[in-house]
């Protein structure tokens, strides 16, 4: 059930899946228009997944509506995180041998596109799944993954979409094209993402999942095939990339935006090292620019410029670059590293919160038509339950003070994506999460040895 205090029906509890219901007695935060924080709230759970009246609790209820007693606790979306590499996941706690690197470019050769290389089809399901559960568990109910597994190319991002479709998240997936690996394996991603745009157009699965076309780096791709890619990009689909994340990558925009690939539907992670013209460009083109502040602290490769990129009009938004599930400590970082970058004390509040609050949102609807984000009538029911009641008076204008001192440490209760619980009382409902951490770990034991031994080669 939701909490301690909460009347939950037996449907609820065994299904997990609100099929029409109304969760009452909640503290809402609505992140619509008008940002209407409504005490002893309720919000009607539509049998399509999708929200109803909300409005103050006390109405009358049509008979046999199933009804969820929130107990005071504050009812608020789903958080998102605009960009991210669940392959990562299965990586925690991996050995490099040798010396550390001691820069960027060595951190992707030495770590990263070693790892990737060693990738099989079952480390990337169970990578997938176990990142998933873990964003569930901090009320992440939508991903958008950039995924790269050289030598286990083909329908990985299917065995990507399983996971998502068994933990039942929402997001968008797509595979990482490069040259790093020869034409060969260029020509196999091209095609991997080909085939899952064209998977998800059709309405494959269960139209929580789309997709956009990946491109590693601008560093990593010849115009060759960054054309071969313009060409074989279904119409209407975007692109997916890596933008002047380390100095190696500098001057990307400007090359993409020569080729033809940056537009509004491209998601453009990092936008580092850019220029006052290049962010011109971002701008023009609107091109949505993630921030992926934790990531970036952990490379030592910089610092957005947030606040430039949105005072010139840049779609900036929110992601963890597979740093970390917890988008609550992203929103912290990102806050936190604009008042250091300039030193001032003033900065910060506006853009941090319109990356992970207004632009994710706006950004997963632009690209991919999915209403999330906001608690209004017709939009999606991703919804988060925490343990927060406010020690102070809660105001539409005093609550990035609440999102950043307390609503972001509170415990997750409860998580709900198109209308049904992923997670209750703290916990994954839709999979056993112990025996999932087991097979992974069995996994991830067979996946080191394998890196091992490819680091001695």
């Amino acid at each position: 059930m939701i909490g301690t205090n909460a009347a939950v029906t037996s449907a609820a509890v065994t299904s997990a899946v609100v099929t029409s219901a109304v969760v009452t007695n909640a503290r809402i935060l609505t992140f619509d228009d008008a940002n209407r924080v409504i005490e002893s709230g309720s919000v009607e759970i539509r049998a399509d997944g999708s929200i109803g009246a909300v409005g103050k609790s006390g109405r009358a209820l049509p008979p046999g509506t199933e009804v969820v007693d929130a107990g005071g606790r504050l009812l608020m979306p789903a958080l998102i995180n605009c960009h991210t590499h669940l392959y990562s996941t299965l990586a925690r706690g991996i050995t490099l041998p040798g010396a550390p690197p001691r820069n960027f470019p060595q951190i992707l050769k030495r770590l990263w596109w070693r790892l990737d290389c060693t990738l099989n089809e079952e480390d990337v399901y169970y990578s997938a799944l176990v990142g998933l559960i873990d964003s569930a568990k901090c009320g992440v109910g939508t991903l958008i993954d950039h995924h790269s597994s050289p030598n286990a190319c083909a329908g990985s991002l299917d065995r990507i979409a399983q996971a998502f479709t068994e933990v039942g998240l929402r997001g968008a997936l797509c595979y990482e094209t490069s040259d790093r690996n020869g034409a060969r394996k260029a020509e196999e991603a091209i095609r991997e993402n080909v085939r899952f745009l064209e998977r998800t157009a059709a309405g494959a699965p269960g139209g929580l999942l789309g997709a956009s076309f990946g491109l590693h780096a601008a560093f990593t791709l010849s115009d060759r095939t960054l054309r071969q890619c313009l060409e074989a990009k279904p119409a209407g689909a975007g692109f997916h990339t890596h933008v002047a994340e380390g100095l190696c990558d500098a001057g990307a925009v400007r090359r993409l935006a020569d080729l033809g690939v940056l537009d509004g539907r491209t998601l453009a992670a990092h936008c580092l090292h850019v220029d006052a013209r290049e962010i011109g460009t971002l701008a023009r083109l609107g091109v949505n620019a993630i921030h992926n502040p934790q990531s970036n602290c952990n490379n030592a490769v910089g610092t957005a410029r947030l606040l430039e990129l949105m005072r010139r009009g840049v779609a900036a938004g929110l992601g963890s670059d597979g740093y970390s599930p917890r988008m609550w400590d992203e929103f912290k970082t990102a806050f936190h590293l604009q008042k250091l970058r300039t030193g001032d004390p003033r900065v910060g509040y506006a853009e941090a919160y319109a990356a992970a609050f207004v632009n994710n949102r706006e950004i997963v609807r632009k690209v991919w038509g999915m209403d999330v984000g906001r608690i209004v009538r017709g939009a999606r029911a991703d919804l988060i339950l925490v343990d927060y009641f406010p020690p102070t008076p809660l105001r539409a204008d005093n609550l990035f003070g609440h999102l950043l001192f307390g609503i972001a440490n509170a415990p997750l209760d409860a998580l709900m994506v198109n209308g049904r619980f992923i997670v209750q009382n703290g916990h994954c409902v839709t999979l056993d999460e112990r025996a999932v951490a087991e097979k992974a770990s069995a996994q991830a034991r067979s996946l080191w040895r394998r890196f091992e031994n490819s680091c001695k080669a």
